[in-house]
């Protein structure tokens, strides 16, 4: 359970990071930031857009040296890889990171979603029960 946590914290640290490099690569980059009214220009520039997210989210994952396999649990069938050809299997991490954190971004925001809202949930439920202690009688807070 411990490695999904990390693995899942990784990734989510790395989704943030690129998405807010990516952000800002926008912003300065009219190619890639400014939308166009062209249906097949768009769709080419949102696939420019998901390319550098790939890509810097691969470096990310090459600069942190993240084990994306190490942390999944299936280094072992790669140990022999990993041994023979520690630059590639490096290179395959970084694309692998690359991927899931780019197309498993909607995953990921669904998880910060529910996240969220569980975390609003509880909110309204304290906010809750420290009004109904409110409205209560000074005698009858003994009783609650």
């Amino acid at each position: 359970m411990d490695d999904i946590q990390r693995f899942l914290t990784i990734m989510g640290a790395i989704f943030a990071a690129t998405q807010g490099i990516v952000e800002q690569l926008k912003a300065r980059w009219p190619w890639l930031g400014k939308e166009e009214a062209d249906p097949v220009k768009e769709e080419k520039r949102k696939t420019r857009v998901l390319l550098t997210s790939a890509v810097v989210a691969a470096l990310l994952a090459g600069m942190a040296a993240v084990d994306v396999f190490a942390m999944l649990g299936i280094n072992g069938v790669l140990a022999a890889f990993k041994a023979a050809h520690p630059t590639l299997y490096r290179l395959l991490n970084m694309v692998t990171v690359g991927l899931l954190s780019t197309f498993g971004s909607p995953f990921l925001h669904e998880i910060l979603d529910i996240l969220i809202e569980f975390k609003q949930h509880i909110r309204l439920r304290n906010q809750d029960a420290e009004l109904k202690l409110l409205k209560l009688p000074s005698g009858d807070k003994d009783k609650a």
